[in-house]
């Protein structure tokens, strides 16, 4: 992917694979996007663990290559190794709270080879390996849909093997600053960094800055205003009221890792009160993978806070920018769409806050597409709702640019909340040339869904496994009674 900016730790992004494969560039896949190639599966990133695979577990990870066959040959796909420890907490080596001493550097059954289902091949003869491989193991990527299988071949070698670049999946660009910014083939975006100037400044993936480039069918222009958290706390049944934003939530990034297919983060924020108080605790565990973000995020509520706290209403989202202007608005519940323009229009006034199941703006500028599920926990003594506002007019700051701008939110009204450990779990998609003038890309959004709703299956042998890497994931286990 080629750059006028520095790419942090550019070397991890770089694959070993046997030298025969260094005469002929032209054998390797190209995982650029295009709309030939635009399907849903296009997008869904697949992992195998060691249950799949049992006769590689305790081989060093340098040992181990991921190859497709097509066009009679066997080529060295992007992958990554993604250990994780007995206890399930991924290891990951990078920032403040890094946890990479607990690598033991072999493959165990816990453990994650990640990849692209789009790099998948043809089903090799079964007597063919890779040049110089003391096994192969085939595994069928299978599309339940369409029954359509595609087969990769995860490869064992021995002895020292010269090294080969291929182009990663998604990277994290160094801008001179402590922000966490994203860049994948198509699309990028800068993290917003907490305390900016400060000598505790904290990167977070609170989005700051979001735009599709034209290998994405947009145009390169930052469409948002900012991520945005909203909410308030009532005490003593609402004699108190104490309303927070993003912008008195604390802390961010703790630990990371960065690889040629997808980077993992992990995050603790709390929010500030006036007087230095400190709110609860919550983590925000993400996994960007080309198109796609997997986020869930662990609130935890360590004793019934019911004799104290009479409700609590929590709204998170995102707001839009000017450039975001003429883009359409559509969601589970408005198939019709909205039109982005900062007015508010009569149906927009009338519409319904029903929770929705997928929301999504799209227009020349590129297309994003949310999946939002709460904990059914959450639900017990409390209400979910999803909002939507493009009034210009209309201020709510903290924010880059003044007014709502097709500004969508996903709102709690909690109350009664009991002691335990809550989750909220949120995909973001941000597909390539997805946008239709004649109306919504009904076929296209209904394979994206179908990613998390029909996952892909694998099958090494006799063993069978539905592919986890489409959802989000606690990465780290926070041993919280929340």
């Amino acid at each position: 992917m080629a750059t006028r900016l520095s790419v942090l730790s550019r070397t991890r992004n770089i694959l070993i694979v046997i030298a025969f494969y260094s005469l002929f560039p032209a054998s390797y896949i190209d995982a650029s996007p295009s709309e030939d190639s635009n399907t849903g599966r296009y997008y869904e990133p697949v992992e195998i663990s060691g249950k799949l695979v049992p006769d590689i577990i305790g081989t060093p990870l340098e040992k181990i290559m991921v190859f497709a066959f097509r066009e009679d040959q066997f080529r060295p796909i992007v992958f990554q190794i993604d250990e994780v420890s007995g206890e399930g907490n991924y290891i990951l080596s990078q920032g403040p709270e890094a946890n990479g001493n607990l690598s033991n550097h072999v493959y165990d059954e816990q453990d994650l080879i990640a990849f692209m289902a789009r790099d998948a091949g043809e089903k090799a003869p079964d007597s063919l390996m890779p040049d110089g491989a003391e096994k192969a193991i085939p595994v069928a990527v299978i599309d339940p849909s369409s029954r359509e299988e595609t087969w990769v071949y995860i490869s064992i070698f021995n002895g020292d093997l010269p090294v080969v670049r291929l182009d990663s999946v998604t990277s994290l660009f160094d801008q001179g600053d402590v922000g966490f910014n994203i860049r994948a083939i198509s699309w990028g975006y800068d993290g917003l960094i907490k305390d900016k100037g400060k000598k505790k400044a904290s990167p977070t993936i609170f989005i700051d800055k979001l735009w599709v480039n034209e290998r994405g069918g947009g145009n390169s222009e930052n469409i948002f205003d900012r991520q945005k958290v909203r909410g308030r706390i009532r005490f003593m049944g609402g004699l108190i009221k104490v309303p927070f934003s993003e912008g008195l939530v604390k802390g961010g990034i703790i630990a990371y890792k960065e690889g040629p297919v997808r980077i993992l983060t992990h995050s603790c924020m709390y929010p500030g009160f006036p007087l230095g108080i400190k709110g609860p605790k919550f983590y925000i565990d993400s996994i960007m993978v080309d198109s796609l973000t997997l986020t869930k995020t662990i609130m935890g509520v360590p004793f019934n806070p019911g004799a104290l706290i009479s409700d609590i209403t929590l709204s998170f989202g995102m707001d839009l920018s000017e450039k975001a202007k003429g883009m359409k608005y559509y969601s589970s519940e408005n198939p019709e769409g909205f039109l982005i323009d900062g007015v508010m229009s009569k149906e927009e006034k009338a519409y319904s806050n029903k929770k929705d199941s997928w929301r999504l703006i799209t227009g020349p500028q590129g297309t994003q597409i949310m999946i939002t599920v709460f904990d059914p926990n959450f639900l017990k003594n409390g209400e979910a709702f999803s909002t939507y506002n493009d009034d210009e007019k209309d201020d709510h700051p903290p924010e880059n640019f003044k007014g709502d701008i097709g500004a969508m939110f996903d709102q709690l009204v909690l109350k009664g909340l009991a002691s335990g450990k809550y989750f909220i779990d949120t995909t973001g998609c941000i597909p390539n040339h997805f946008y239709r003038e004649a109306g919504l890309n009904k076929a296209l959004l209904t394979e994206i869904l179908n990613m998390q709703k029909v996952p892909l299956q694998l099958k090494a042998g006799e063993i069978t496994m539905t592919n986890s890497g489409v959802f989000t994931k606690e990465l780290i286990k926070t041993n919280q009674e929340s």
